[in-house]
């Protein structure tokens, strides 16, 4: 099929090459010869009076028109596909289909074991692959790299000013913070104040080595700050230390109910105004049309739905 002499097959090949950046990674992407892939590209640069994509050092970027083809060319793909699949449901009992989910490792502690556990009982051929948070997450989601994130909205903040427009989300679940403390540790109170909490050795939370958390965020605010100890990368392993250790932190009231007892872990008040933690699930809008999409999207929102302190 052509469409003003552009051979409908090159939006294949077009979207790999938008998506991977590397000619060589799009060709692996679409099992073809690099060379196959390399004449591709010289098409689509004639067709469309422009390089799609040109050298920056020693990678290859999107030019500005590369930029507005690539999302609405996965949408067209998305629909040519659907157009091919007469079923208008998502059969979960009898259909194969793997999920990608990036999330945050409280997300995956909280969601993972109760939305696997439902699949085998209601789907066993669907298949979901967790990934880690990182800051490229609202990209990979936007090339279809991803299926859903898991995160809380300032995480994907950076992301969503630039792909907004292309992005919906929900509230999955809320939830408060809370100081944890080992059992052992020689402060034996049931309340802590700012002051007490400061005298402690702490640690906090750093996901990716990079983003701060919401409490390290909170501290920067306040007269007087903990001593920080140790910084790491995701809530579970400062979980661990808290309990191994006569150190402080503050963490979500989930982790510390569901895990507490196992490391040795009481939960006290924060002295500190505190906001919410909001876990919120992103998808891309293209994807609305698509039943089985939808239809792992309502399993998520049931997980959520089922747990303590839920906003569902």
């Amino acid at each position: 099929m052509h469409l003003r002499g552009l051979d409908l097959n090159l939006l294949v090949a077009l979207d790999a090459l938008l998506t991977e950046r590397n000619v060589t990674r799009a060709a692996e992407r679409l099992h073809i010869s690099q060379s196959g892939m390399s004449e591709a590209l010289r098409k689509l640069r004639h067709h469309f009076n422009d390089r799609l994509l040109e050298r920056v050092g020693r990678d290859l970027e999107l030019t500005a028109k590369g930029r507005t083809f690539a999302d609405p060319v996965k949408t067209i793909l998305a629909r040519i596909v659907q157009l091919g699949d007469r079923s208008t449901d998502f059969d979960p009992a009898v259909q194969r289909r793997l999920f990608r989910v990036s999330a945050t490792t409280y997300g995956c502690e909280i969601m993972a074991v109760p939305l696997l556990s439902r699949l085998r009982q209601v789907a066993p051929l669907v298949s979901v692959e967790f990934e880690e948070l990182s800051a490229h997450t609202a990209d990979r989601i936007v090339d279809g790299q991803v299926d859903f994130s898991i995160t809380i909205s300032a995480r994907l903040i950076k992301g969503m000013q630039v792909h907004e427009e292309f992005l919906q989300s929900e509230t999955l679940f809320t939830d408060d913070f809370v100081v944890a403390i080992s059992k052992d540790n020689p402060f034996t109170g049931d309340v802590i104040s700012a002051d007490e909490l400061c005298d402690m050795a702490y640690v906090e939370t750093r996901f990716g080595g990079m983003i701060a958390g919401v409490a390290e965020q909170l501290w920067r605010q306040q007269p007087r700050q903990p001593r920080v100890c140790a910084w790491l990368p995701n809530f579970h392993l400062t979980l661990d230390t808290v309990g191994r250790t006569g150190m402080a932190a503050i963490l979500p009231s989930l982790m510390v109910v569901t895990h507490g007892n196992r490391h040795n872990v009481r939960a006290l008040a924060v002295p500190l105004a505190m906001p919410m933690l909001e876990e919120r699930l992103y998808w891309h809008r293209r994807n609305d049309s698509d039943p089985g999409h939808s239809w792992m999207q309502g399993m998520i929102r049931k997980i959520a739905g089922g747990i303590k302190g839920g906003s569902r």
